[in-house]
């Protein structure tokens, strides 16, 4: 990837074709001009880490799960979390009707909550994981919790090579919140993905998605730091972006990197986003007008495991579309000293269980 285009991925324009792109950017700069101007009061503001940062004597790192029938994936990411450095990683379960509680707790996961909705019901669900976050935070007695919310399909990593710890062991104190580089990952090749793997190992090809959520575009903000005596963070849907009495939070200008991982096993993704859609029945779990980016999943898997990439949609929101999806080896998207990410097993692992799988079929 050229300079030029590495820096359009950065900027979120790689997607885009170049007579929308000046467009886009004067937007963003009239939305930096507002918030500098203090017309608009900004939730979160970037600078660069210090030279010479002020570090924090010692902090704890939790991850939250939210889950729901992932039986197939939640091991990887349990264990993915716990190889970022977390400590603890607990488990909120929404009455998944498979094994993805027995296999999260068998991966090191501790069961903070289950809770059952007839519906999908994504403000309750955050608001469940935030009352976990407070419960353990204030039972914990720690001065600083870094905190990782995650859903079960999503694998991050930190930058230049570090584990998430290691990285937030270099930022500057006065830092409460981190972005989120978005990776959004799709099956090229068989085996599509194996259950306790990395899904990197599987699926090279990605596209980055960002939101307008900050100056820098990060589509998540999936650290956020409890500080006892301060005021309290409360996530957001989707962990986007996060609420706070303390305005505006800080942010470096370096972010994690995590690799989503929507479409495992073709019969297994079919399963799930069926069983929350109810196709068959036509009684659906979760309202198709506030789940426009999963219905777009759903349409698409076919051209997605056909790799018949311009018929995969991609809506956002009701009534917004991107650009058809144009996946590119996730390498090329991220500079070179981000490439490296820790595993939880050897290659060998891998290897055999890749070579099983082979002879199974056969």
């Amino acid at each position: 990837m050229s300079a030029d285009g590495r820096h359009l991925a950065r900027r979120g324009l790689s997607n885009y074709p170049p007579h929308r792109r000046p467009v886009l950017l004067a937007r963003r700069t009239t939305s930096r001009t507002l918030d500098a101007l203090g017309v608009r009061h900004p939730w979160v503001k970037h600078r660069a880490n210090p030279a010479e940062p002020r570090l924090l004597p010692c902090f704890r790192l939790f991850a939250v799960l939210g889950t729901w029938m992932e039986a197939d994936v939640v091991e990887a990411t349990v264990k993915n979390a716990f190889a970022q450095g977390c400590e603890r990683v607990f488990l909120v379960d929404n009455d998944s009707p498979d094994e993805t509680v027995n296999v999260a707790i068998d991966a090191g996961a501790e069961l903070a909550r289950t809770f059952s909705m007839a519906r999908h019901d994504e403000d309750s669900r955050i608001r469940i994981m935030n009352e976990v976050v407070q419960e353990v935070s204030s039972a914990d007695g720690s001065r600083h919790i870094w905190w990782l919310w995650l859903d079960a399909d999503e694998f991050p990593h930190g930058p230049s090579g570090l584990t998430i710890r290691e990285f937030l062991s270099t930022l500057d104190d006065s830092f409460r919140i981190v972005g989120t580089r978005y990776l959004n990952h799709y099956p090229s090749g068989d085996p599509v993905y194996l259950p306790g793997f990395h899904p990197l190992d599987f699926q090279p090809l990605a596209e980055e998605l960002t939101e307008r959520r900050c100056w820098l575009w990060h589509r998540k903000h999936q650290l956020q730091r409890f500080d006892r005596g301060a005021p309290a963070i409360t996530c957001e849907s989707g962990f986007h972006w996060a609420s706070c009495a303390q305005r505006p939070l800080l942010e470096p200008t370096d972010a994690i990197v995590l690799h989503h991982a929507p479409y495992r096993d073709r019969e297994t993704t079919f399963r799930r986003l069926d069983a929350l859609f109810s196709t068959q029945s036509g009684a659906s779990r979760a309202d198709p007008a506030d789940s426009p980016a999963m219905i777009a999943r759903l349409r698409s898997l076919e051209a997605v495991y056909a790799q018949d990439w311009h018929a995969v949609e991609m809506s956002l929101a009701p009534g917004l579309k991107r650009p058809r999806a144009r996946p590119r080896p996730w390498t090329e998207l991220v500079e070179p000293e981000h490439h490296a990410v820790k595993r939880w097993y050897p290659a060998e692992r891998l290897d055999e269980a890749i070579a099983g799988r082979a002879c199974r079929a056969a």
